[in-house]
């Protein structure tokens, strides 16, 4: 084991990469809880991955820890109370419950939409974990909560297309959440991540302030999450793009569910990039343009091309950008970097009003700054 290591882990960062071990021992297999060791002796209690890029997840600082369900418990009542006493989310019946390593709970996602909870397991390895100590983090959740969830689904695999189960109830097939006066239908079995976007909610706010007055172009709107904010704010149109007809479908029912106005407010079902192509030969603009893409770079080795697709992202979009206007970007790769969203933003008619990740609800350890996925940047357009 290299020698940084240990002040890594004592600093905080959860994950230990496989350049950083001298090896693993055999039979140790994925979801196996192990003692991280160097020449100076124990360093912590960890998660076992040996066939991933991260071989160890972080559990627990003490070597000695016994991470049973009392421990697991402990950590997701620990995580609700947070959430519980954060004013930021008063208001909103959807929320981040537990947001893995952020938490002290790596590998492990649960969102709370209402009276149901959402699970994600982060791989082979977080699945043979947290599987057999599910039922205790609920029970730690409702202890931080001071409330019973009701239902508790499972979400499936996507990369194996596999179905979601049932751990408690049955999930309902739609769920609507509130986000100060914004209604979102949620759907938690089939929906994008685990049915809506919860950590733009900051940044959806941020739209609301300056969309008064303004024309607004909402660019990968999903079911038009900054669409019904900027709507909310007072913008005097809005226009939502996605290449997902449901999602286009779903932005109209969101907007009777806010009792917004549909007349004003276009919805295209269409790519982004074509459709920019067509708004720059019609010389349309808009005052604030929204650019919040799907993550184009799933890996390292996809870093290049992601950087070149944002980078024609932002041309398309500044020329659909009034002149004293405003345009907001997003990633929500890790890979990709503030300071290369910058980079590419670096043209002399951008002025930075403000740079911003995730919402409160998604903790980012100060140590590990690879949980610091989402980027969002706004701009004035000079």
């Amino acid at each position: 084991m290299v020698k940084p290591l240990r002040d890594r882990i004592a600093a905080g960062h959860p994950w230990v990469y496989d350049r950083a071990l001298a090896g693993v021992p055999s039979g140790v297999v994925a979801g196996d809880v192990v003692t991280l060791v160097d020449e100076t002796g124990p360093l912590a209690t960890a998660l076992a991955d040996p066939s991933s890029p991260i071989r160890a997840r972080v559990l627990d600082p003490d070597p000695h820890a016994a991470v049973d369900g009392a421990w697991a418990r402990r950590r997701a009542q620990a995580a609700a109370a947070r959430r519980a006493r954060d004013p930021l989310l008063v208001g909103c019946s959807g929320k981040r419950l537990v947001h893995g390593e952020g938490d002290g709970l790596p590998g492990l996602v649960i969102d709370h939409y209402d009276t149901t909870a959402v699970v994600v397991f982060d791989g082979p390895a977080a699945t043979a974990f947290w599987r057999p100590r599910l039922l205790d983090v609920i029970a730690g959740l409702e202890a931080g909560l001071g409330a019973e969830l009701a239902h508790v689904w499972l979400r499936g695999d996507r990369k194996e297309r596999s179905a979601g189960t049932s751990v408690r109830g049955d999930a309902p097939a739609e769920i609507v959440i509130a986000e100060d006066d914004a209604r979102f239908a949620v759907d938690v079995r089939a929906g994008q991540k685990t049915g809506f976007f919860l950590d733009q909610r900051e940044n959806r706010r941020t739209v609301r302030r300056h969309a008064a007055g303004a024309s607004v172009l909402n660019v990968f709107a999903y079911t038009g999450g900054f669409s019904l904010h900027a709507a909310l704010g007072g913008a005097t149109r809005v226009t939502s793009i996605d290449i997902a007809a449901p999602a286009i479908a779903a932005i109209e029912h969101n907007l009777r569910l806010s009792r917004l106005p549909v007349d004003t407010h276009e919805r295209v079902a269409i790519d982004a990039f074509e459709y920019f192509e067509r708004a720059i030969k019609r010389k349309a603009r808009w005052d604030l343009v929204i650019v919040d893409p799907p993550s184009f770079a799933p890996s390292e080795r996809a870093k290049p091309a992601a950087l070149k697709a944002y980078d024609r992202l932002v041309t398309a979009a500044l020329e659909l950008t009034e002149p004293g206007g405003r345009f907001a970007l997003a990633s929500c790769s890790s890979h990709v970097t503030e300071a290369d969203l910058l980079t590419i933003a670096a043209r002399p008619q951008l002025r930075m009003r403000l740079v911003a990740g995730a919402a409160s609800d998604h903790p980012v350890l100060p140590a590990f700054p690879e949980g610091a996925y989402l980027k969002f940047l706004l701009f004035d357009v000079g």
